[in-house]
């Protein structure tokens, strides 16, 4: 990716095209097939159209905005923004989007699970602000959770020490 693909500034949003273009190749789909996964909500001259790069000349109507949220399995937001940056405007992210990191299909965790990703987030973060001198460790930043993986998800191998050479 060069320093001018739009995919390579991770605090922008990606304009409207390349979100389309993305979730074309993830799938293998063609425009005829998003025509069909909209119900033909939208034309597959529509979808040509806003996945070709060329500028959009207006906001897309709301109803397009949430067929194509729905068909591309990607939040309004995501949608807007992208429209949004597609008409021009300089639409960046505030702080890390740690959500555009996240695998497909996360939504579909349990809740526990959910709050178990969160608790461990959180105690992170405190980890590094108290690193940092910002904040007081915490001992408590887990809240007793208790984080189990199956020992099939275990690696496997003793933990690597400090002295055991890097991967990068």
């Amino acid at each position: 990716m060069s320093d001018t693909d739009p995919r390579a500034r991770p605090d922008r949003a990606l304009p409207l095209h390349d979100l389309i273009q993305a979730r074309m190749q993830e799938r293998g789909w063609s425009y005829s097939d998003l025509e069909r996964a909209a119900g033909r909500a939208l034309t597959r001259g529509r979808w040509q159209q806003l996945g070709s790069g060329a500028p959009l000349r207006k906001f897309p109507d709301p109803g397009s905005l949430t067929v194509i949220s729905q068909v591309l399995e990607v939040d309004i937001t995501t949608v807007v923004l992208a429209a949004a940056q597609s008409l021009g405007l300089d639409v960046r992210q505030q702080g890390a989007d740690l959500s555009s990191l996240l695998p497909d299909r996360t939504e579909r965790l349990s809740d526990r699970m959910r709050e178990a990703i969160l608790a461990l987030v959180r105690a992170a973060v405190a980890e590094t602000l108290a690193e940092d001198g910002l904040e007081p460790a915490r001992s408590d930043a887990l809240r007793g959770l208790r984080l189990e993986w199956p020992k099939t998800a275990a690696p496997s191998g003793p933990p690597p020490t400090e002295d055991s050479p890097d991967d990068d």
